[in-house]
């Protein structure tokens, strides 16, 4: 187990390394992706940084003596590095400019958060340090802005892809459609101690809104954000964790 943990270090220590290191040489690959009213504004995206931090600080607290063994964190473990290694194979993938395969790696993503998330919540019934749940938080906003990332990765592989235009009010439909896809799954996450991931997807919305300024769209990310926080604020005065538990 305890290989398997530095290698999850190991992990996110290359993770930051290689998604920000070509920057520095390389023009964006995200430049000529074609624009959906789903994606979120530029800014959004530097919800990376604190990700990848936070990810390294899981990563070497659950390296610490006092960690629960359990089939739960080796599971967790399995997972978590499985993102990690889902994160290094987008870099190369997003310069190919093929969103079939972005898609397919942003949903391998997902599959690895989930299991992360739901190891997560069995692992730390057995811990016995206060604290753990705040080092698990930085799960939490992976899973939060991954599953906002997939909504935006299926409308760029359906644009993109297959060729699929379609017209501006069938597109805010569709776009009404995903958010309510997110609203319930965030209400959802919430109501089993996952609040941090119904907070990250609030920080994609409002991006939303920053794109689409002045148009349906934002005001359905309003209104999308609104139940979201009053989920969030109902749970927390019934006295529950922002985190797991």
């Amino acid at each position: 187990m305890k290989k398997l943990l530095i290698f999850q270090l190991l992990t996110f220590i290359l993770v930051p390394i290689v998604n920000f290191v070509p920057n520095l040489f390389l023009e964006s690959p995200f430049g000529d992706d074609p624009k959906t009213l789903i994606q979120p504004a530029g800014y959004a995206f530097s919800i990376w940084g604190p990700i990848f931090l936070g990810m390294l600080i899981f990563s070497v607290f659950q390296l610490k003596t006092e960690r629960v063994d359990s089939p739960h964190l080796r599971t967790a473990t399995i997972a978590a590095i499985s993102a990690g290694w889902a994160s290094i194979a987008f870099v190369p993938i997003s310069y190919s400019d093929i969103q079939g395969l972005a898609l397919v790696d942003i949903l391998w993503h997902l599959a690895s958060l989930i299991v992360l998330f739901i190891a997560l919540r069995k692992q730390i019934l057995l811990e016995k340090a206060p604290n753990t749940k705040w080092f698990y938080l930085p799960t939490q906003m992976y899973l939060g802005w991954i599953s906002a990332a997939t909504a935006v990765s299926v409308a760029l592989f359906l644009r993109q892809s297959f060729g699929v235009d379609l017209p501006y009010s069938k597109e805010v439909m569709v776009t009404f459609a995903v958010i309510a896809a997110l609203t319930a799954v965030a209400i959802f996450i919430n109501s089993i101690n996952g609040s941090i991931v119904s907070l990250t997807i609030v920080w994609a919305l409002v991006g939303i809104i920053v794109a689409n300024q002045d148009s349906a769209i934002s005001w359905a990310a309003g209104g999308a954000i609104t139940l979201i926080l009053l989920a969030v604020v109902v749970h927390l005065l019934q006295g529950k964790s922002l985190s797991y538990a």
